[in-house]
């Protein structure tokens, strides 16, 4: 192989690999990990939605928008706030994937923080359809 075909080659793999930054990919092994060790953690999952939820009154944080996915055979609710992102229009059945801040609440574990950051935790995000909701 010559050496043009070489850098040509090099040059190729650069800008193929270039692109795979950005966001994580699913792991949905990460939730259930963290649930079975108890511990909040920082995840990228997907799964169907199969329950949408009455929203939270605002509380100090603002009011919620709330519906359940489940991930794994784990049913975990999502709470996404609606003074700081704008609704998503989930209905049951949407496959949608999630990076968001999981809190494994005994009997109740929950997805939060799926919205932009606030300088207090690092920035989530939706994903349904192909159109992010942060």
């Amino acid at each position: 192989m010559s050496d043009t075909a070489i850098l040509r080659l090099a040059g190729g793999l650069v800008l193929l690999l270039g692109g795979c930054g950005g966001d994580p990919a699913p792991d949905n092994a990460a939730l259930v990990d963290a649930l079975h060790a108890g511990q909040t953690a920082e995840v990228t999952v997907q799964g169907p939605v199969v329950a949408v939820l009455a929203d939270e009154p605002a509380h100090s944080d603002g009011p919620h928008q709330r519906f359940d996915v489940t991930v794994n055979g784990v049913v975990v609710e999502v709470d996404y706030n609606l003074d700081l992102a704008p609704r998503v229009p989930v209905k049951i059945g949407d496959n949608v994937v999630i990076h968001g801040e999981f809190v494994p609440d005994p009997g109740h574990p929950i997805l939060h923080d799926v919205h932009h950051s606030t300088d207090r935790h690092e920035g989530g995000w939706l994903d349904l359809g192909g159109t992010r909701y942060q």
